[in-house]
């Protein structure tokens, strides 16, 4: 079971930042899962929220800004002993960084229409499909009008990029609610090689059913270690986790 660390660190470090995955590289880890949200000169910036309020204390919609425009904001919220800034990061950013990992998750969050989906799915594939390592990319998301779309441009455009579908309860997501059948016969109809299960999902029958289906399937949020070392016997292939440096401690996964 591969330990994969949650925006970065976001128990250890300021989430979805360089600071925070240069933490986990001196961690030695070779695994992430990360967001991207697609910006105002159709860019793509690392930011889990909407907003920047959380992260930056500031209201500004990062759909409003531009590139240029992430250098003014510094995500420290709420980490106070955190010694140097961290302003947002663009995508290049970020995997000039992770250049070497073995693993990467990259989940796109939901978009508002069927434009934006198309305008986000084009940056994905400019950005990521001709990366040195795109063997190990997953593009993951909740909104299925994505993953549809990628698997349509697959054909099209002969693009790589494998993706993930991401389950959790009760998701208001754009047609998530309106998906029929098993997990597994969804994600294989959307051209998906993975499946992202929230932890409340993840029962010993749900992850025999999609191991029996082929798929291969990360678990979050885990920073129990109880929870971990059950997953890691059920055969689970990754643990998202807020916490790599406990896990690592404690002999949980792999790095």
């Amino acid at each position: 079971m591969k330990i994969i660390g949650h925006r970065g660190a976001r128990g250890e470090a300021p989430e979805n930042t360089l600071g925070g995955f240069q933490h986990i590289i001196n961690l030695g880890l070779k695994a992430v899962e990360f967001d991207v949200r697609l910006l105002k000169d159709g860019q793509l910036a690392v930011l889990h929220d909407a907003t920047l309020q959380r992260t930056a204390g500031q209201p500004d919609l990062l759909l409003n800004l531009n590139i240029t425009d992430l250098n003014r904001f510094d995500n420290r919220q709420g980490w106070a002993d955190w010694t140097h800034p961290e302003p947002v990061p663009s995508l290049q950013q970020v995997l000039y960084f992770i250049i070497d990992f073995e693993h990467i998750e990259v989940e796109v969050k939901a978009v508002e229409d069927q434009t934006a989906v198309e305008d986000v799915c084009l940056q994905l594939i400019e950005e990521l499909d001709g990366w040195a390592n795109a063997k190990a990319i997953t593009v993951t998301s909740f909104d299925v009008r994505i993953l549809a779309e990628l698997k349509r441009l697959r054909d099209d455009l002969k693009h790589t990029l494998k993706t993930g579908l991401l389950l959790e309860l009760h998701s208001d997501t754009p047609h998530h609610s309106d998906m029929e059948g098993s997990y597994e016969a969804v994600a294989r109809d959307l051209g998906c090689t993975r499946i992202g299960l929230s932890d409340k999902l993840a029962t010993a029958s749900a992850i025999a059913a999609i191991k029996q289906a082929n798929l291969q399937l990360s678990i979050w949020t885990v920073n129990s270690i109880e929870r971990a070392k059950e997953l890691q016997s059920w055969g689970v292939d990754g643990l998202i986790t807020d916490h790599p440096t406990r896990m690592l401690h404690n002999s949980i996964g792999n790095r």
